[in-house]
């Protein structure tokens, strides 16, 4: 069965998401599923990051309508990608950098609302053509293929015997720094981080002091029990890290 999942910078305070909701309900009877509306406002990494670490867990069908869009209403484009029997509708902003599959523009404009605003495509353009998507539209109905996406600035991490370098890509609600080293990819057994130099690794969330743990993305994290790492260390999201040999 086929479902549509929000994700958005809304917030839900305003009446943003009620409004996009109520488009999608008029046109299909596919369920509607609020994975997010607590990306922070304008952030496109921060939605790419949520999607890359989502999107796996949902089965085969689900649309995923992704509405963080700072660009609304310029000539960027709007996409979707069928990747694996998923779909993806975006902003071409870089937000499915992490997305591989194929890409459409969609450009088929009997599918907007008539006379819809140009600071509100996620109700006039996105949540029409989710609905028509979840009513068995193919993606190729909505326009020419699209082999060129905007991908953020990212360098993928560097696995080597001797070291494995990577970026923070994340910071959670409780502060823990999420890398996007994959402890799967670590060519060796026992691990420290380099610089901040932490060398106790846990397996949970519990202990003195900065530690290393493999969070539920199957990636490296540092934290600290009950508190913020983030705030304690003074890192930030974009910062490079190094992984050795322990």
């Amino acid at each position: 069965m086929r479902r549509v999942g929000l994700i958005t910078d809304f917030g839900t305070r305003d009446p943003y998401v009620g409004a996009m909701k109520g488009v999608i309900a008029s046109r299909t009877e596919a369920p509607i599923v609020d994975c997010t509306h607590e990306i922070a406002p304008f952030d496109v990494w921060e939605a790419a990051f949520y999607i890359r670490a989502m999107a796996r867990w949902w089965p085969d069908g689900t649309i995923f309508t992704v509405v963080v869009d700072p660009g609304v209403g310029t000539p960027r484009r709007i996409v979707a990608v069928d990747s694996a029997g998923q779909i993806f509708l975006a902003p071409d902003n870089g937000v499915l950098t992490f997305v591989i599959g194929i890409a459409h523009s969609v450009e088929n404009e009997s599918l907007f609302l008539p006379d819809g605003s140009t600071t509100f495509h996620g109700r006039d353009r996105f949540a029409p053509v989710a609905a028509a998507l979840a009513n068995g539209l193919s993606i190729e109905q909505l326009g020419p293929r699209a082999d060129d996406l905007v991908r953020l600035d990212y360098t993928a991490p560097a696995y080597d015997r001797r070291r494995v370098d990577g970026t923070i890509v994340a910071i959670d609600r409780f502060g823990n720094l999420i890398t996007d080293i994959e402890r799967s990819h670590i060519p060796f057994a026992a691990f420290a981080l380099q610089a901040p130099s932490i060398a106790r690794v846990s397996t949970t969330y519990s202990g003195e002091g900065p530690f290393l743990i493999i969070g539920s993305t199957g990636c490296v994290e540092i934290s600290i029990a009950a508190a913020s790492a983030a705030t304690a260390l003074k890192l930030k999201r974009g910062d490079r890290v190094t992984v050795v040999p322990a």
